[in-house]
């Protein structure tokens, strides 16, 4: 007998190969959901503790700035107390009041934002709030015609020893207010004023020259962009076509902006008149093969090979292996302060790697000069705690933005310090005080 062969019937689908390539998508469906369920929770997670970290960041950032503000006001009105004990008339005198004022009011500011909640900053707290007291009571008494006596000369130089000693105190703090060591130096600086008595601005002027309209470029033809390139090209020593004019500048002093060696060398020119106002090679400076007086040969070779003549050296400063030197316009044997030119030299071939020009342009005009006053009358306005060593005539800006011609006096003070005095050479009066400071690495004033 025989058996027929039955169908044989799962109860299972058959899994054809449409069917195993219809199971492979969905897992892979479900697979890459879960996965961008993973990566969802994730990037929410990361993105907290990102978000943690930034407001961390920017709370670590809101103290740093408060403590380099509160150094910064710490330091000038250091600074302010130095030059007060040099300062002889009222106006000068009324002024460095209103300066230590100002900055005592900046450091109260600042100190407020620190994370400190204890009483740990009150001995500060006090000694800067006595400075600003004292301040005050000064400048009544100078608006009163009444002179400062011999003790209050003495309070400020107790001030400045204080000031000298918190500002050192501040410098040598730990940044990471996270932790208990910011905490702990803040209490260490504190301890210098526990015992604390209770009391009964790159050369000089080189800020404010850049205030001014140009004066240079009034009236002065506007110049094609392409012949402002032949110019930098020229000032460069190089072809025209080496130069990419790139985004132009506006302002008080409009400028053609170009690149060469693909970036590295940048060049302003002035839209009226053509004059160079800026270059900057950024290329660092390697080792140092030349000093100061060979740099300085090299800046004056510069300056007379590109036209630039009637310009006195005053001060200039070293950093990365470049010397830049300042340049002051002399006439009729008068130092003008406000017609600057800056020169950079780079110390390992003297190379020209800096160009700086905005002060000379801002300012530079033919002048009528002449002193009212000798000499010798001007000097009796220079505080009896300083020697005079040298004295000349020199134009200075005011904050006002004029200019000012005064007697300049190279003077010693009773602590070894290097004093400039300006007497007004129409007036007698006091106009400013600079502390010079020299180094190894430059001549700078404060």
């Amino acid at each position: 007998m025989h058996w027929k062969k039955r169908a044989h019937i799962s109860v299972f689908p058959r899994e054809t190969k449409t069917g195993v390539k219809q199971m492979t998508k969905k897992r892979k469906a479900t697979a890459a959901v879960v996965a961008l369920i993973i990566a969802v929770l994730g990037s929410t997670s990361v993105y907290g503790v990102l978000q943690t970290e930034k407001y961390k960041r920017d709370l670590q950032y809101g103290y740093l700035r408060s403590l380099n503000d509160l150094n910064d006001s710490v330091e000038n009105i250091e600074t302010v107390l130095n030059k007060a004990v040099y300062a002889n008339t009222p106006t000068e005198q009324h002024g460095l009041a209103a300066r230590l004022l100002q900055e005592t009011s900046a450091a109260k500011s600042a100190l407020a934002v620190l994370p400190v909640g204890d009483n740990s900053l009150d001995n500060i707290s006090r000694f800067i709030t006595q400075v600003g007291d004292f301040s005050m009571m000064l400048s009544r008494r100078i608006a009163a015609g009444q002179k400062i006596s011999s003790d209050e000369y003495k309070t400020m130089q107790n001030l400045e020893s204080y000031s000298k000693k918190l500002s050192g105190g501040l410098q040598t703090m730990s940044l990471d207010f996270s932790t208990e060591t910011f905490h702990d130096a803040i209490q260490e600086t504190a301890k210098e004023f526990s015992n604390f008595p209770t009391l009964i601005y790159d050369g000089p002027f080189s800020d404010s020259v850049l205030q001014r309209k140009p004066v240079l470029t009034q009236g002065k033809t506007v110049l094609p962009q392409g012949n402002a390139q032949n110019t930098a090209a020229e000032f460069l020593g190089l072809s025209s076509s080496k130069l990419t004019h790139t985004q132009d500048t506006a302002g008080n002093l409009p400028t053609y902006n170009f690149t060469a060696d693909g970036g590295a060398v940048r060049i302003s020119v002035t839209k009226s008149g053509g004059y160079v106002a800026d270059m900057a090679n950024s290329r660092t400076s390697g080792e140092k093969n030349m000093d100061f007086e060979q740099a300085s040969g090299k800046a004056k070779a510069f300056l007379e090979s590109r036209g630039i003549r009637g310009m006195k050296e005053s001060y200039y400063v070293i950093g990365d292996n470049i010397c830049l030197i300042n340049y002051a316009y002399f006439q009729d044997g008068i130092l003008c302060y406000p017609d600057l030119i800056k020169v950079g030299v780079a110390l390992d071939n003297g190379e020209i790697v800096r160009f700086q020009s905005t002060g000379y342009i801002m300012n530079h005009k033919s002048r009528s000069l002449s002193a009212k006053i000798s000499a010798s009358r001007a000097q009796k306005s220079v505080s009896p705690n300083l020697t005079v060593k040298q004295c000349r005539l020199a134009l200075i800006p005011t904050p006002g933005f004029h200019e000012v011609l005064c007697y300049e006096f190279l003077c010693s003070g009773s602590k070894g310090d290097r004093v400039l005095v300006y007497i007004n050479a129409s007036t007698g009066y006091e106009e400013d005080i600079l502390i010079l400071q020299e180094s190894d690495d430059g001549i700078l004033t404060r």
